[in-house]
């Protein structure tokens, strides 16, 4: 799944708020109004899990090496194709570490590994280790995806 950044800024979450609110105020997705995100507007990003949590859902991705999990809103899905390695869990009241945590989708240590997603947050080595690995098999996995179509497009035209 690939995205794109369209907003970098909590202002621009104010209109997915359930009711109006001040501009000092948290919002639903933990920002204010002021708050400025460490996204780089336009960019496009390879999304490797995504989290729902009290009824919002967050992109898992990388800029700049930092990998971090932003809400949805600050981005425009630009091809919805899962990797094939994904995994689901709901989770439910599952995690002592995130106990709001509804669900999530991604990689095998992702998802099922408790402590991987706090590790990531932390930029723990060996868990930005194993992000990375699951990226570079992802990109790989598109390159072969878009190989093979190529490859058909090249035979339909001859």
């Amino acid at each position: 799944m690939r995205i794109r950044c369209i907003h970098n800024t909590g202002e621009a979450l104010r209109a997915f708020e359930k009711v109006p609110i001040r501009k000092e105020a948290l919002g639903r997705f933990g920002a204010t109004g002021y708050t400025q995100f460490g996204l780089t507007y336009g960019n496009e990003f390879l999304v490797m899990g995504m989290i729902l949590s009290e009824g919002d859902l967050y992109y898992l991705v990388d800029d700049g090496g930092h990998v971090f999990s932003y809400p949805y809103p600050l981005f425009e899905v630009i091809d919805n194709k899962l990797p094939s390695n994904w995994f689901f869990r709901a989770r439910s009241g599952s995690d002592n570490l995130y106990p709001y945590l509804e669900a999530t989708w991604g990689y095998m240590e992702f998802v099922f590994d408790d402590s991987h997603i706090n590790k990531l947050l932390e930029r723990d080595d060996s868990a930005c280790i194993i992000y990375f690995q699951r990226k570079l098999e992802y990109e790989g996995e598109l390159a072969e995806s878009e190989l093979g179509r190529k490859k058909s497009n090249d035979q339909r035209s001859t």
